[in-house]
């Protein structure tokens, strides 16, 4: 029957072709497992808010939207958040409108809001259309450069592959005489440990006592979440606790080193109201990891980093959400906590697979 209708575990054969055809270089034989395990594994998975799927008049599926859904805490108010991802639709449908069909049928949910924090300029539009909005701020990137040459030779690795390895081979020599050009990170007071899936939710928890939004953890949705990350085979995972000088936390911090260089910030957090000793510590221990940049999105939480030596911004993602006003006006203050971690990059990386 044609229509739109909830993702079974029988459809993802049909959707990670249709994925593999659309996106190009992705193998729908790796693709399928992927989804499988993002959609249908998560702890947090909810059939009240499924994927989606628009099956043609003859049965055949022609357009998919993923769903995941993450819990928060609104006000004190358990709520869900529904991250919206993977929006494909065959090239015979599309002036059909399936895409906008499958997320009007997603925003309908029952779900409080709903975010799409990687989105592009064609999103941009169907969301507005719909009623969504575009965090601005989330929409910028800002890298903290620590090596110049390097971090130029990994952004133009990934536009062009060949360009990107010759960039790379005359990084290290440039930044050897150029190194003065940055000025290095400064040494911070106090001191880094590992930071446990349990640990992590007990501190998001504490903080929940300023937070107005915040995710909902729990231990074994993190170590979920971390193993995702792990699997990701996109570089070393870094999960640190900050502490000040007198042993008390100040926050924490998880980053991601890239085989090119680049620390990709996956969570900030702290625990009182002045982020920067823990953004401090992000970055020096990340060029202790021999990060040529630390790259993340500007949040509330890292806007003290705009302006500092060493910090440019460039454009990101489409940050788009879809909410009433005072969610909305949440998302970009600092009563909230709603990271790359809570989001879609997480179950972005299909085409990758």
């Amino acid at each position: 029957m044609a229509g739109i209708r909830a993702l079974q575990r029988s459809d993802l054969p049909q959707v990670s072709t249709l994925f593999a055809q659309v996106m190009g270089g992705a193998s729908a034989e790796h693709v399928a497992p992927y989804f499988h395990r993002i959609l249908f594994e998560d702890p947090w998975a909810d059939p009240d808010i499924p994927s989606l799927v628009h099956e043609g008049p003859d049965g055949g599926i022609v357009g998919f939207i993923a769903a995941s859904t993450r819990r928060m805490v609104l006000d004190g108010r358990k709520v869900r958040m529904a991250v919206s991802s993977n929006l494909v639709a065959h090239p015979d449908w599309r002036s059909k409108g399936v895409g906008a069909l499958l997320n009007r049928k997603l925003l309908g949910g029952p779900q409080e809001f709903t975010l799409a924090d990687r989105a592009n300029d064609d999103s941009r539009g169907l969301w507005l259309g719909l009623g969504g909005q575009e965090l601005t701020g989330r929409s910028i990137a800002w890298f903290r450069v620590l090596a110049p040459a390097a971090t130029a030779g990994e952004l133009v690795g990934r536009r062009s592959a060949r360009l990107g390895r010759a960039a790379r081979l005359l990084s290290r020599p440039v930044d050897a005489l150029g190194g003065r050009l940055v000025p290095p990170p400064p040494r911070p007071a106090g001191s880094t440990e590992d930071l446990t899936a349990e640990v992590l939710a007990e501190q998001v928890a504490t903080a929940g006592r300023r937070l107005r939004l915040r995710p909902d953890y729990d231990a074994e949705y993190l170590e979920w979440v971390l193993g995702e990350v792990r699997r990701l085979d996109r570089g070393a995972l870094a999960a640190r606790l900050v502490r000040g000088p007198q042993g008390r936390v100040l926050g924490w911090f998880l980053y991601l080193l890239t085989p090119g260089g680049v620390a990709e910030v996956l969570q900030v957090g702290v625990t009182g109201t002045d982020p920067d000793p823990v953004l401090d510590h992000l970055v020096a221990h990340a060029a202790a990891q021999g990060a040529s940049a630390v790259q993340g999105r500007l949040e509330p939480v890292t806007a003290g980093l705009i302006g500092r030596p060493g910090v440019v911004v460039r454009k990101n993602a489409r940050a788009l959400v879809h909410a009433e006003a005072n969610v909305l006006g949440l998302l970009s203050s600092t009563t909230a906590l709603c990271s790359h971690l809570d989001g879609e990059w997480l179950v972005s990386h299909a085409a990758r697979q």
